[in-house]
């Protein structure tokens, strides 16, 4: 997060850029309940590359969080939907940038690279390896990257039965950030009914074959 000062009043505003992957439910359902979007202290910046248009964007998020679905969502103003397009960069106001990069996933996703201080972190959840230009834009977007994001929701028997499904297994990340030279890889999106045993006894096996592999948990944090 970055820290500017308001114009006029001159209090203290902080300013939050939130990078989405795409706007399927699972992943803007908590957008209404996102503590910073009700403070008057708070810039809050929304990041898509899916869309041609701010307006568009906003059109599409704001049917979602409208009745029936949802109660009328009446705080738009202190919010900021904003656009990029693949291989475009974004300044952030962490510092440093984010630039955006296709991901294989229905309806269409983005993962994101950022760079800051020196450091980068690479995410690609929601994709469905595979497709080979797709997989090789992720190599080339996450060369080097100090931390490696990847879908890992399957197992290796599962996988052949979701073709389509727009995820991949732990395996397929790996291939990936050894070809991207990755520092360290962190495998994410679970499936929802895999339960914390299994998820361990899949790390384990993962690092097995490379010790810089971590399933992701609830707390979790590394110094980059």
């Amino acid at each position: 997060m970055g820290e500017a000062m308001a114009l006029g009043d001159m209090r203290s505003v902080t300013e939050i850029d939130l990078l989405l992957t795409h706007l399927h439910f699972d992943h803007i359902c908590g957008l209404p309940f996102f503590e910073p979007i009700f403070s008057d202290q708070t810039v809050l910046r929304i990041w898509s590359a899916a869309f041609d248009r701010d307006e568009a964007f906003r059109d599409t998020l704001a049917r979602v969080m409208s009745p029936p679905i949802f109660p009328q969502f009446r705080h738009w103003d202190s919010v900021r939907l904003c656009t990029t397009h693949a291989g475009i960069s974004i300044p952030l106001a962490m510092g440093g940038e984010a630039t955006p990069f296709a991901l294989n996933h229905p309806d269409g996703a983005f993962g994101w690279r950022i760079d800051c201080g020196g450091k980068s972190v690479t995410v690609a959840a929601d994709h469905e390896a595979g497709d080979t230009r797709i997989d090789r834009g992720i190599v080339d977007m996450a060369r080097d990257t100090d931390l490696f994001v990847f879908d890992a929701m399957y197992t290796d028997d599962e996988i052949a039965s979701r073709e389509g499904w727009g995820h991949s297994t732990w395996r397929q990340g790996l291939d990936l950030g050894h070809s991207a030279n990755a520092g360290h890889m962190l495998m994410t999106h679970h499936d929802p009914q895999r339960v914390d045993g299994e998820l361990t006894a899949m790390e384990r096996e993962a690092q097995t074959e490379d010790a810089n592999i971590t399933f992701a948990r609830s707390g979790w944090t590394r110094s980059l």
